[in-house]
């Protein structure tokens, strides 16, 4: 039984994350492989790219997949930076020593929705993945697919809080309902809150496991009624979402869907519109009055998975431009290929972007969100969509990125014997002299991270700066700015 001492409180809400990420290993074995990645953060104290670099020799996970991993044990409350290294957090030590798998699972439920919530919707009957999906939408969780239960289902299955109950349900176990009985749970305005139960309840257990939630998920797509919140991590899940719909000529609403999503996730405000006379989607980019830009897009499924000149109606796509007072239109979909496509799609200034480069800068925002001004490139000649200036963009985002941790590291390394650090000082330390980053873009560095919003660190360009405050803290202060900015 988990000792309530061991048992953080939740953060509000409104301030845990809504998606949940996955760890190597099958249905029961995410504990497992937190047990071993806690293990050698725990013995060799790595920075996170030493974490990734082992995550991806251990698991052969590609580096933005092991990035990911690293990021998410961080958010929730797993792991925790001291010096620029990074250690188990309190809980996290506490579950690792005592094995009371409790302990990681309510550390989860306070930095994440819907995972105590989900216990306390199995305490009444076992329910299967769509039934718990739809219940999520009671609590403003308007998944489209069960990826998200499913994940939660792993961790809940592999803290054996629940168990399969036959017939593709999922029961809570003894273990779950002694659990569930000392979390603090969100209740939605509008439902009554379910009694706590008793760990003594007996579990409901109807029959043997015949489901796999690691099998490919088959929700049917729903009726479009909104414009889903799409979480960084769900990147990959949106980008597989983009290529399986691309093929799917029988539901073309689903690549319409999509595409939408895709450019709500890369920060424009997008609405799908579709039927007779309209552009599928409508994607406006709000950057003031004179820089802001409207883009229609016809979104094209092929069965074939290659779109051709014959499957466009390029006369629709400029009325489409024209009724919209759009300043730029857009054709997305599988493969396009042909001299003839592009020829008419360079005359029509109609930029061609195709569903597989699409679903890369979902993945590629993921790790480097770049600015609606940076996504300008992508519409502004005809034609086939040269996505180079992208990378690019995002490229200089992540050195920069890279470069403030790499400061920070410096700074907790030396300032204790050396006292505050110069920008020219820290060049030297970093070895940037024979590197692309300039004495000069080091200091624009520092005073974004002294800012009074930020605050990671203290000083003046002329005397020096130290570390202000621990990075678990400036990691707070984003993520309440980030949250109260995406109210």
């Amino acid at each position: 039984m988990t000792n309530p001492a061991d048992i953080p409180p939740p953060l509000p809400w409104e301030l845990r994350a809504k998606a949940v990420g996955s760890m190597p290993g099958g249905n029961a074995s995410y504990l497992e492989t937190l047990r071993e990645v806690c293990g050698f953060v725990s013995r060799q104290r790595p920075t996170s790219q030493d974490l990734v670099g082992w995550l991806q020799n251990r698991f052969g996970l590609k580096e933005n997949s092991a990035s990911w991993r690293g990021r998410f044990l961080q958010n929730t409350g797993i792991l925790e930076f001291d010096s620029g290294l990074l250690q188990l957090s309190k809980f996290a030590d506490r579950w690792y020593e005592s094995e009371d798998d409790g302990i990681v699972i309510a550390l989860l439920h306070s930095r994440l929705q819907f995972i105590g919530e989900m216990l306390a919707e199995l305490s009444a009957r076992p329910l299967r993945t769509e039934e718990l999906r739809l219940a999520a939408d009671r609590y403003g969780l308007n998944w489209e697919r069960g990826d998200q239960i499913a994940r939660r289902r792993r961790w809940l299955q592999s803290a054996k809080l629940t168990e399969p109950a036959g017939s593709g349900r999922i029961a809570i176990t003894d273990a779950g309902r002694d659990l569930l009985s000392k979390l603090d749970l969100y209740v939605p305005s509008g439902i009554t809150a379910r009694p706590q139960p008793s760990s003594a309840t007996n579990s409901q257990k109807t029959g043997p496991e015949v489901d796999n939630p690691d099998s490919p998920l088959t929700d049917a797509p729903k009726p479009d009624l909104h414009t889903p919140t799409i979480d960084l991590s769900d990147a990959k899940s949106l980008a597989n979402r983009i290529r399986d719909a691309s093929t799917d000529s029988k539901n073309p609403d689903r690549l319409e869907i999509a595409v939408r999503d895709a450019f709500d996730f890369l920060g424009f405000d997008a609405e799908k519109l579709g039927g007779s006379g309209k552009t599928d989607v409508l994607v406006k980019a709000p950057l003031g009055k004179e820089d802001s830009y409207t883009v229609t897009i016809d979104a094209k499924t092929v069965g074939s998975g290659s779109l051709g000149d014959h499957q466009v109606d390029w006369v629709t796509l400029e009325d489409h431009r024209k009724q919209h007072n759009a300043d730029y239109s857009m054709l997305v979909g599988p493969n396009p290929s042909g001299q003839r496509l592009m020829s008419r799609a360079i005359n029509k200034s109609v930029a061609v972007l195709s569903t597989e480069q699409l679903a890369e800068l979902c993945i590629q925002h993921a790790d480097a969100p770049l600015g609606l001004q940076d996504y300008r490139a992508l519409f502004e000649s005809g034609g086939a969509v040269d996505t180079v200036s992208i990378g690019k963009a995002a490229q200089d985002l992540t050195r920069l990125r890279d470069l403030a941790v790499e400061i920070c590291s410096k700074l907790a390394e030396r300032t204790g014997a050396f006292g505050p650090l110069t920008a020219p000082q820290l060049m030297v330390m970093l070895g940037q002299p024979d590197k692309s980053s300039s004495e000069q873009e080091i200091q624009q560095v520092l005073d974004t991270l002294a800012s009074p919003l930020i605050g990671a660190v203290q000083g003046k360009a002329s005397e020096g700066y130290v570390l202000a405050t621990a990075p678990r803290v400036i990691q707070q202060r984003l993520q309440l700015l980030g949250d109260q900015l995406a109210r």
